[in-house]
């Protein structure tokens, strides 16, 4: 296997010593991101991702410049960047997805356990800052995912209406803070050694957000079907989250599946499925707290599509 180097990649590669080649390529199709893994002449290894979405471009350089220092080894840490090309190089981090290694029941709570650990090391990199119009710029940026779909809508009634109050009650959120977030914390961005040693990656979403929003994907992903992993993740994370973060956690569940169930539906079918049965159970027992958080729902989920068909919503055209 040898993939082509992008024609933007090589202003960075013109700047490191040596010839380097592909050797892999870890894109996921239909997403605006090429992510190849680099191997110069003495086998070191490096990743090259170019993004064509200026915002995804963004986010993660900045993530990568101003966070991951602060993470070590537990993150790529930014060797290179292209701003012009929208071009970055980071070094190549070992492991295989947390999503697709089959460990055994202790092993997956040691590894949740250290998920925990490792988000709450992110979201002290950098002290929290005011969001005092959060709620209502975030409905704001929801509505229109919401109601500007160019397919049938697939919520049912009950769904809809639920959705509204969600959209309300967001709207009336009190001023929030903000933390240095991933925003797609899951599974499958989460890699393991054979030695149980865990690095995060793909900081396409972060930015500060609303303390709790954090936690909202690997809840409705895998903390909700299983207790034990609940447990151990907060026990790494150091704590519960509390009443402002649950209540979050509640609204955005119902509005943030909601509009990927939407905007998902002009040609990520199966991302929209995925959402779509979240969005379902969360509304069959709406007002009550949200999918796994400290007081978990007793609902019993359609398991989700494949980690390919799973692959994460980005915030230039999902939340």
């Amino acid at each position: 296997m040898n993939p082509r180097l992008p024609h933007a990649a090589r202003a960075v590669l013109d700047r490191i010593a040596g010839p380097v080649r592909a050797v892999a390529d870890h894109s996921w199709p239909g997403t605006s991101a090429t992510v190849l893994r680099l191997e110069d002449p003495a086998g070191h290894q490096m990743i090259l991702k170019t993004n064509t979405a200026t915002g995804c471009f963004t986010r993660e350089h900045a993530a990568l410049r101003d966070w991951a220092p602060r993470l070590g080894t537990a993150a790529p840490q930014l060797l290179d960047a292209d701003e012009q090309g929208q071009v970055l190089l980071m070094t190549a981090v070992p492991g295989r997805p947390l999503a697709t290694t089959a460990l055994t029941r202790r092993e997956e709570q040691l590894a949740y356990g250290r998920a925990g650990e490792l988000l709450a090391r992110l979201h002290h990199t950098a002290p929290p800052t005011p969001l005092p119009h959060f709620g209502r710029d975030r409905a704001a940026y929801l509505r229109p995912q919401l109601t500007s779909t160019t397919v049938s809508s697939p919520l049912t009634p009950r769904e809809t209406r639920v959705t509204e109050q969600a959209l309300a009650a967001l709207e009336a959120m009190p001023p929030q803070q903000a933390i240095p977030s991933h925003l797609d914390y899951t599974s499958r961005n989460l890699l393991r050694t054979d030695s149980g040693t865990l690095t995060v990656i793909d900081f396409e979403t972060s930015r500060r957000e609303a303390a709790g929003r954090d936690f909202l994907r690997i809840t409705q992903r895998t903390l909700h079907t299983r207790p034990d992993l609940r447990a151990a993740f907060y026990t790494g994370y150091g704590r519960q989250p509390n009443p402002a973060e649950t209540e979050l956690i509640r609204i955005c569940t119902i509005t943030d599946t909601a509009a990927i169930t939407l905007t998902a539906a002009r040609g990520h079918h199966d991302f929209a499925a995925e959402a779509h049965h979240l969005l379902t159970a969360a509304a069959r027992t709406w007002p009550d707290p949200a999918l796994g958080t400290a007081t978990p729902h007793t609902t019993t989920l359609v398991p989700p599509p494949s980690p390919r068909a799973a692959a994460p919503a980005r915030e230039e055209t999902r939340p």
